[in-house]
């Protein structure tokens, strides 16, 4: 009798953790298919590392070959230009060869861009960087069936205009999507025939006031979200194209770190630095291309922003684009914490023509800047140059080494320090 009982409870407490759980697993279920909540914000110790790195997906391709040349193809209007024109030097500092072309239009929709392609219309700007600058092939004058036959390109991407990303009534007219429709012409004009068609999910505009946009968004979360929503049932779930680059989603992560919203320069655009290197590092990645070689931030090969930037930034843009792939449709909270330079040790040492200054590198220092007791600046010098020597220099002269950073950190100086003799 005592074992019955015993049996009959062991059944019932089975029974009860069963129903808990699929109620559990509904209401998981329930909450995260709301497609009008705010994003899910997850933590900024995402799993986002464990994913192997070497497997294509949805939003990653497969590993690219550093041995093998990768074309690309940006096509779109001026966001296409922000997440372009940094994506040679994020390729080759990670070790791929690349050459990149941009075929742009500013301000252009989908549906323009397939009326323009389907009547042949010479109204395109088109650009190729191949060996580290940009060289203008026709300006405004391009029709986009050449740009697609003037290279067998690998990867061809495809963007809505800024505004309409966020309108999914945008995507189409009627049943004929618009990505489908240049998909297909993408490859009917590309001669590799195992041309890949990647989509770019743009970045919400974190603060505008033209009509179109206040009239349809009540903020930046918003549009996020609705973007979001768009390139999910219009891209992800019709199957147009091959990949998804979560651009969008690793510029909102950057946005949740200590950077803030320093990452546009007009509440739309993306800051000539490092707004614009995050979205070429997006693309690169999405392209199969392992960052973990990159290790420069060097942004002044552009004539648009002659800055060279800190490389502690680095591990903060590797894992938002890592958790935008992971977690692709939400927003993962980033560190908010800025890193910080080291102060320089320095130490001063007589010389037969005056004193030398000898220091110790500082990771992620852009430069450095040696002053002396007068508060006079003897030399600005690059961050590879560690020693100078002060001609004029005496015993009683002392010193002073700044470490630099750059807009986004500040500098830090070493103690003073007397000369020699």
């Amino acid at each position: 009798m005592k074992r019955a009982l015993s049996l009959l409870l062991l059944l019932a407490l089975l029974l009860t953790g069963c129903a808990g759980g699929q109620a559990d697993s509904s209401a998981s279920t329930d909450n995260s298919g709301d497609s009008s909540a705010q994003p899910v914000v997850f933590a900024a110790d995402s799993s986002a590392e464990e994913a192997e790195p070497d497997e294509g997906s949805l939003y990653r391709l497969a590993a690219a070959d550093p041995d093998t040349l990768l074309k690309i193809l940006v096509v779109g209007n001026s966001f296409s230009v922000d997440s372009s024109e940094f994506l040679y030097e994020v390729a080759t500092d990670a070790g791929y060869q690349v050459l990149v072309g941009n075929l742009n239009r500013s301000s252009t929709p989908l549906a323009d861009h397939w009326g323009f392609a389907k009547n042949d219309e010479a109204v395109y700007t088109y650009r190729k960087n191949g060996d580290g600058s940009w060289e203008v092939l026709a300006k405004k004058s391009a029709t986009m069936s050449q740009a697609l036959e003037d290279e067998d390109w690998d990867i061809i991407l495809f963007q809505q205009q800024s505004y309409q990303a966020g309108v999914a009534s945008t995507y189409r007219h009627g049943e004929t999507s618009y990505v489908e429709k240049l998909a297909d012409f993408a490859r009917e004009h590309c001669s590799n025939e195992g041309v890949k068609i990647g989509w770019q999910m743009t970045w919400s505009l974190r603060k505008c006031t033209e009509r179109y946009y206040v009239k349809r968004f009540t903020g930046e979360l918003d549009l996020y979200e609705k973007i979001c929503a768009a390139v999910q049932t219009e891209v992800e779930d019709t199957g147009a194209a091959d990949f998804i680059i979560t651009t969008g989603t690793a510029i909102q992560n950057a946005r949740s770190s200590y950077l803030g919203d320093t990452l546009d320069r007009d509440g739309k655009h993306l800051s000539y630095d490092l707004g614009r290197y995050l979205a070429a590092m997006s693309v690169a990645s999405a392209c199969g291309m392992d960052l973990s070689g990159v290790d420069r931030l060097d942004t002044s090969v552009s004539s648009k922003s002659q800055t060279t930037l800190s490389t502690l930034h680095l591990p903060l843009l590797r894992q938002c684009v890592a958790d935008a792939e992971q977690t692709p449709y939400a927003i993962t909270q980033q560190n908010e914490t800025a890193p910080a330079l080291e102060q320089p040790e320095l130490t001063v040492e007589a010389a037969e023509n005056g004193q030398t200054l000898t220091w110790t590198a500082v990771e992620g220092a852009t430069g450095y800047e040696v002053t002396d007791g007068s508060g006079e600046v003897l030399a600005a010098l690059d961050a590879e140059t560690t020693t100078y020597t002060d001609e004029a220099g005496t015993g009683r002269t002392k010193y002073q080494v700044a470490a630099l950073g750059d807009s986004y950190l500040g500098d830090v100086s070493s103690p003073w320090v007397n000369g020699e003799g």
